[in-house]
């Protein structure tokens, strides 16, 4: 059985310097904490405070963001409604489609501005 020095580790195969391995974990790090916030994560998720008018009617209730889209809307009655394809646009704008396949058009109250983090 062959057993690796203290100066070097096995790296895919080949061996590599501790010194060159700890470069390179830096460098792997660094670069996710650089590439993180376009992956996976966006500043404008959480729950804003919309206008949202269905077929009923105009309402104001919390609705919820994620990735840029709104994905729920939380009625005051304490009823939910999922909403699919509704992209927000720059100025808060979104319009969907409810389980139903009815449209929802949402306008979002400071989209860009005050964006407050559910407690769930």
């Amino acid at each position: 059985m062959h057993f690796v020095s203290d100066w070097k580790v096995f790296f895919g195969g080949c061996p590599v310097e501790l010194g060159k391995m700890k470069k390179l974990i830096g460098i792997f790090i660094i670069a996710v904490f650089i590439l993180l916030p376009f992956f996976g994560y966006s500043e404008e998720d959480g729950t804003y405070d919309a206008t949202v008018t269905t077929d009923s009617g105009s309402y104001t209730a919390p609705v919820e963001v994620e990735d840029g889209e709104v994905t729920q809307v939380h009625w005051p009655n304490g009823g939910d409604m999922t909403v699919s394809g509704a992209e927000i646009s720059e100025d808060g704008e979104a319009s969907g489609t409810n389980s139903r396949d009815e449209t929802v058009d949402i306008e979002i109250d400071d989209y860009n501005t005050d964006s407050t983090e559910s407690e769930e």
